[in-house]
C-alpha cells in the first residue's frame, strides 16, 4: 500500500481519534468490514458520500484523507471563522 493511500491515511487518523473500526462504522453508517477494506486498499473507488461521512465523523479535511496535505485539521469556512 502507498504511504499516502487513503486507506493508510484513514487508519492513522482513525487510531488518532482512538476509534475501533466498529465505532467508526457506527459513527458513518458504514460496515466495519467496508471500512476495513478501504484501510487495506482493497476497495478502489470511495464515493463522495462515503468521503463526506468519513471526515465529518473523523473531523478531518478530505484534502487529507486525499493525500494533498499533511495536515488533517478541516479548513473552516471564511463565515465560520467571523
Amino acid at each position: 500500500m502507498e504511504e499516502d493511500s487513503l486507506g493508510k491515511r484513514l487508519a492513522a487518523i482513525r487510531g488518532k481519534r482512538g476509534l475501533s473500526l466498529q465505532a467508526l462504522a457506527d459513527m458513518t453508517g458504514m460496515q466495519a468490514q467496508n471500512l476495513s477494506r478501504i484501510e487495506k486498499g482493497k476497495r478502489d473507488h470511495v464515493r463522495s458520500d462515503i468521503l463526506l461521512r468519513l471526515i465529518h465523523a473523523l473531523d478531518c479535511s478530505a484534502d487529507y484523507l486525499l493525500g494533498e496535505t499533511t495536515d488533517p485539521r478541516p479548513r473552516r469556512s471564511r463565515s465560520a471563522a467571523s
